[in-house]
């Protein structure tokens, strides 16, 4: 059990694997799913700006 016996298993098994999750990626069902997490970098800023305006409704935001 070396690499000599399973060495030239190990890019097929990548290439494989490779494949699969790009598959995955792709899949209608998951576009959802998908779409929501990209926005979850920008739900902090949000609720910061949510946060602050409950604080001090008086105060003016420049944006």
């Amino acid at each position: 059990m070396s690499y000599d016996v399973y060495g030239p298993f190990i890019p097929v098994i990548m290439l494989l694997t490779f494949v699969g999750l790009f598959i995955w990626v792709l899949l209608p069902s998951n576009k959802k799913r998908f779409d929501e997490a990209s926005q979850l970098p920008f739900a902090d800023d949000k609720e910061e700006a949510a946060t602050e305006e409950a604080m001090d409704p008086n105060r003016r935001v420049e944006k």
